[in-house]
């Protein structure tokens, strides 16, 4: 049956009512984007806040001034996390599609037109699964002219079925003319233009900008980064005192008793002994002699009480018992020293018993040394060339062989005031530090490498002066 006129009357009210509607709502949206200060918020507002005008599922805004699209706002959520799938998957898509002009519903046919790679094609496929219809209306800030895409947005909206979008397809084109004009004062007041001038992407990211970044840096840096004087020198560890043992006389090694190069010795351990044969004939004769001058001397102290021309001999006979006292003590003190014994604990470092039993030795003649490993230092010897970095703050770090991930610190007691012919022949400063290690896991004779940290110098004067160190040297 043909519809009453009043019937015609009243769709067309409520037509006219709904696009009211609708321009009220496009109004609105676009008076409060006037009022987002910043881009973000602005693109918060688009992608959220738009339904009151076209019932769509899912919307995103990309911009695409950069090297890639970058995805600012994705509707319902308040942070975008660039990892997600629902992200990658958009940014493929659209990656193809800069320098879009107009509104325009994505197609496969359209991809293929702009030789999207197989990335944006399965991009397609995958939102194809989620909502099959997608409007891509361009947003550009109102004064920017032309098609370039150096000022684009791309909003992304996607729909469920064609009648939304063929609804949203009139109204939101309207609605971006009110947000191109919103995004001009969000994104092109004075104070923004400077910055976006300074961290624009794409002129920065050239890489004839970048290598001269670098080398205005670096050219800065040789005059205000200060650097330390790092060196490197070989190091020994020893007993902060030489325990050496010396003959004490001339004379014949008897006896080597049983301690090789490397046992541990205890204060009193007897190391060596002399023949003392002789000494004792000595000290028995020189007691011989004693007692017969004492019986002489008693003689004849009786007699001089009776003839004093006897008083004489006994000032004789006493000069002699003393000259005999002092031969006794003579040969008790050989016999006494004829002992060798450890005077304190350590590792002893004697040659082959083979080599000392029956030797004749000399008074002062090196016998054995013991290693003490209470007291233990560290001997640097720091190449004359590195002397620059040796200073009264200079920093010492050792490092062994035997244990290179333990860094040992400690204290420097002294700095040879000239340099020394090492054994390497080579010309040295002589460090001796003190360690704040457990002596109990050190050995002497262990080496290692020391880092020497010496004071700060500008970093293009220790350039200079290695290329100019190195130059003399070609």
């Amino acid at each position: 049956m043909p519809e009453s006129q009043s019937t015609k009357e009243h769709k067309e009210l409520l037509l006219l009512k709904g696009k009211l509607n609708a321009i009220s709502a496009v109004l609105k949206l676009g008076h409060e984007a006037f009022e987002k200060h910043t881009l973000q918020q602005l693109a918060n507002h688009i992608v959220n806040n738009s339904r009151m005008v076209a019932p769509y599922e899912r919307s995103a805004l990309i911009d695409m001034r950069g090297a890639k699209p970058k995805i600012i706002a994705v509707s319902g959520q308040p942070d975008v996390n660039s990892n997600s799938e629902y992200c990658i998957h958009l940014a493929n898509l659209i990656q193809p599609l800069d320098g879009l002009d107009k509104v325009t519903v994505l197609t496969e046919d359209l991809l293929k037109e702009k030789n999207a790679r197989q990335s944006a094609l399965d991009a397609f496929e995958y939102f194809q699964a989620c909502f099959p219809q997608m409007l891509l209306i361009p947003v550009r800030p109102a004064s920017h002219g032309g098609t370039s895409s150096h000022e684009l947005l791309i909003w992304a909206v996607e729909f469920s079925d064609s009648a939304n979008l063929a609804s949203a397809g009139s109204l939101l084109p309207l609605l971006c003319q009110h947000y191109s004009e919103a995004l001009f004062f969000a994104m092109h007041d004075k104070q923004k233009k400077i910055i976006h001038r300074v961290i624009d992407r794409k002129k920065w990211l050239k890489p004839s900008r970048i290598l001269l970044i670098l080398a205005g840096l670096f050219f800065i840096s040789l005059f205000v980064m200060p650097v330390r004087q790092n060196v490197a020198a070989d190091f020994e560890i020893m007993p902060a005192k030489e325990n050496y043992y010396y003959a004490p006389f001339d004379g014949v090694i008897e006896t080597c008793y049983n301690n090789k190069s490397g046992n541990s010795v205890v204060p009193g351990t007897v190391i060596l002994a002399y023949n003392t044969e002789e000494r004792a004939f000595d000290l028995a004769g020189a007691e011989n002699a004693r007692n017969k001058i004492s019986a002489q001397l008693d003689l004849i102290e009786q007699q001089s009480f009776k003839d004093i021309s006897k008083r004489g001999e006994v000032r004789m006979l006493e000069l002699q018992k003393e000259k005999a006292d002092i031969s006794i003590r003579r040969n008790k003190w050989f016999l006494e020293k004829s002992v060798v014994r450890a005077k304190q604990a350590g590792i002893l470092d004697i040659a082959d018993k083979d080599k000392l039993e029956g030797k004749a030795v000399r008074a002062g003649e090196k016998l054995f040394e013991i290693l003490s490993t209470e007291n233990l230092v560290a001997l640097i010897a720091v190449n004359e060339q590195n002397a620059s970095a040796l200073d009264d703050n200079c920093e010492v770090t050792l490092y062994l062989h035997t244990m290179p991930e333990m860094p040992i610190s400690g204290k420097i007691e002294s700095i040879s005031p000239k340099p020394v012919l090492t054994e390497k022949k080579v010309y040295c400063y002589m460090i001796r530090m003190t360690m704040n290690y457990e002596k109990k896991n050190l050995l002497c004779g262990m080496r290692g490498v020391a880092r020497i940290a010496g004071p700060r110098v500008p970093l293009g004067y220790y350039l200079f002066r290695n290329l100019v160190l190195w130059w003399r040297r070609v």
